[in-house]
């Protein structure tokens, strides 16, 4: 991945993260707020905020598991496949393809 992408996928990511925690920080913010009842638009605005939280949240443990796994890759160690040698081909193995 070139350091272009690299760059644009971290600044995506602390975007994300940047706009996760200003949303939240309105909600907690205007939570005891003076209701005017029926046509509230600080009322309509936090029930955006938490479908969105509610959308995106998900998104990031998926983010948050993928890094984890990425991280401890190094540290398992899977066996690696076997494959065949540079110079062998099914022919010179002797083996018949049928139709």
């Amino acid at each position: 991945m070139s350091k272009a992408k690299r760059l644009g996928t971290l600044l995506l990511c602390i975007g994300m993260v940047l706009v996760l925690l200003v949303s939240s920080a309105y909600i907690v913010r205007e939570a005891d707020h003076d209701c005017i009842g029926e046509g509230c638009h600080t009322c309509e605005t936090i029930e955006r905020l938490a479908g969105f939280i509610r959308g995106i949240g998900m998104a990031l443990l998926v983010l948050l598991v993928t890094i984890l796994l990425l991280a401890l890759r190094p540290i398992c160690r899977f066996p690696e496949r076997e494959s065949l040698p540079t110079g062998s081909t099914l022919i010179s193995w002797k083996i018949r393809l049928n139709n």
